[in-house]
């Protein structure tokens, strides 16, 4: 989240009395938070003149920062897996003069009290937050040192603490008040300059000293300290600040420690050493060297194993280190999808060469194909892969139509169909195949007829014959037609039409009229179109649902007789529905 604000507000600290007004500067305010009400709280600040940035991660908060220089920032303590103290130790070592405040719980403000009081934190805000409280934080954290009240800084009195007090306690003060300081002040002066006489003097009472003292100030001069205190400060110059060869700088300072424990040039040293190696182990995790920063950090784990910041740069790793393991297992995983998917695809070229598109079923370059969209539906490679196969599929159910392969061909098409319903050409095949299973029923029923014409001209020719060798004449008998209605005959099963989709959809109404033959077992045979009305748009439904009538057989003079009949179907989009 970014809230961008508009500009108006004032210093919620400023006194009342002031009197003025003046233009405040955009306040930017960096949060690495996680929590939803803490960044509710956030948005409406975002209304009181105040540019919100929500960030994620350590990394990306100081990202931020480097960006927007003179930003306040704040650190979620619930947001981080690592103690506060460290990101605390590790955030204000890189940006010695910001402003940080921290959103927690007492457990946290407990670990940070020393932080607190030396400024390393500004501020600790309790949660929940208020908008009204982060805004008067937020403006205390924002505004110069003088303008939070604080007196400006007087070296008059050197570092002395109590002076500084004492100079503190006088300013605005009556004239009697004055004297009565100053009469103190003198006093704490020559007390401080007695006791300062009584130790340094040659004369002091000897039980005013420490027992051991002999011992320090023997140790102190100890050829083997001053020894160990020189190799380490060369170490040091030289950049080993830390290792477990005995060669570092750290090493050495702690060996002259333990022989001097308060000798401040060691602990100096030492303490420099550790925090030189966590800075140079912080820039190698930042800078994506995270071998160089886990072996500084394991050579810092034995000499430093209280260290804040080193704990957070332990876990700052372990999250790189987990992270890394899982980029790489993807990238194995990937690596063996594309493998898998590679082998597939070969598979399916060598029978896409063989022209083994569905046969067999197990080893086809059709199931090939199944298996490399099944590892990976959406790699460039599977998608080439369909649309090479929807063409060899649509050019060798061309070849079958050619050979008049219909059956083949129809298979071929639906395979297709099954890669993609929508392919360019499906359409153009599928009504070629409808065309030629017309053409073969319109061929078959003019042989039909055909046939039938020649017997009834056989029938005739043998009546002739038979009227000629045989001079009874014969008691007439009526006609029978050639052709009769199929609704003179008794119909025992019908078969509902299915109404075409496309006809249907477009809403076409139309009729088909057909004949055929009742055969001496009363099933149809023998179907031909003779009209339709639109061609070539009901057909099929109506030969798809004739074929499934059966009728009583016709019997004439006592036999069974086939009969060719005549039917009309019709079709209206409200009987498809």
């Amino acid at each position: 989240m970014t809230a961008y604000p508009n500009r108006r507000g004032e210093d919620a600290d400023l006194p009342a009395g002031g009197g003025r007004t003046r233009t405040m500067a955009q306040k930017e305010l960096i949060t690495l938070t996680n929590d939803s009400a803490l960044i509710r709280a956030l948005q409406e600040l975002s209304t009181e003149g105040v540019a919100v940035h929500v960030v994620s991660d350590m990394r990306t908060l100081s990202d931020e920062l480097l960006q927007h220089a003179g930003a306040v920032a704040m650190i979620d303590a619930s947001a981080l897996d690592a103690p506060i103290e460290g990101a605390v130790d590790a955030i204000t070592t890189q940006f010695p003069d910001l402003r940080l405040m921290i959103a927690g719980q007492s457990a946290e403000q407990t670990a940070l009290a020393r932080r607190i009081a030396d400024q390393s934190v500004f501020r600790f805000v309790h949660k929940p937050a208020s908008p009204q409280r982060l805004k008067l934080f937020l403006d205390a954290a924002a505004r110069p040192t003088e303008a939070r009240g604080r007196p400006p800084v007087d070296t008059t009195f050197g570092d002395s603490p109590s002076l500084a007090r004492l100079d503190t306690a006088v300013r605005g003060r009556s004239p009697l008040t004055l004297a009565l300081v100053g009469v103190v002040a003198i006093i704490a002066i020559a007390a401080t300059a007695w006791i300062f006489w009584l130790r340094d003097s040659p004369s002091a009472p000897q039980a005013a000293a420490p027992q051991s003292a002999p011992a320090n100030t023997a140790a102190a001069g100890s050829p083997e300290a001053l020894a160990l205190i020189r190799q380490a400060d060369k170490a040091f110059a030289d950049g080993r600040y830390v290792a477990l060869d005995g060669t570092s700088a750290a090493e050495s300072y702690r060996e002259a420690l333990k022989l001097e424990p308060a000798n401040a040039a060691a602990r100096s040293g030492f303490d420099r050493s550790i925090e030189y190696s966590i800075r140079r182990a912080e820039e190698a995790l930042v800078a994506g060297r995270l071998n160089e920063a886990a072996m500084v950090s394991e050579s810092l784990r034995p000499l430093a194993p209280n260290n804040s910041r080193l704990a957070f740069l332990n876990t700052q790793i372990e999250k790189e280190q987990t992270r890394q393991n899982a980029d790489a297992s993807q990238r194995a995983a990937n690596e063996a999808r594309q493998t898998q998917i590679r082998a597939s695809l070969d598979q399916m070229n060598e029978r896409l060469r063989r022209g083994a598109l569905l046969d067999p079923a197990a080893n086809s370059a059709v199931s090939h194909f199944r298996a490399a969209e099944q590892v990976g539906p959406g790699d460039p490679a599977v998608r080439a892969a369909r649309e090479s196969l929807l063409g060899a599929l649509l050019t060798a159910a061309d070849n079958e139509l050619s050979a008049k392969r219909a059956t083949a061909s129809r298979r071929l098409v639906d395979a297709a169909a099954t890669l993609n319903s929508s392919a360019p050409g499906l359409d153009v095949m599928r009504r070629r195949i409808d065309e030629f299973g017309e053409q073969q029923i319109a061929a078959s029923a003019a042989a039909s007829a055909a046939e039938v014409a020649r017997a009834a001209e056989a029938q005739r020719a043998q009546e002739t014959e038979n009227r000629v060798t045989t001079p009874i004449v014969a008691a007439p008998v009526a006609a029978t037609p050639a052709v009769v209605a199929a609704n003179t005959l008794k119909l025992v099963r019908s078969s509902p039409t299915v109404y075409p989709q496309r006809a249907l959809e477009d809403l076409v109404s139309g009729w088909v009229e057909l004949e055929f033959t009742v055969g001496r077992d009363g099933a149809v045979k023998d179907i031909t179109v003779v009209n339709a009305e639109p061609r070539r748009t009901f057909d099929n439904a109506a030969l798809t649902a004739l074929r499934r009538y059966r009728y009583q057989p016709v019997v004439r003079d006592g036999e069974t007789v086939e009969q060719r009949a005549r039917i009309r179907m019709r079709f209206a989009p409200v009987d498809g529905r």
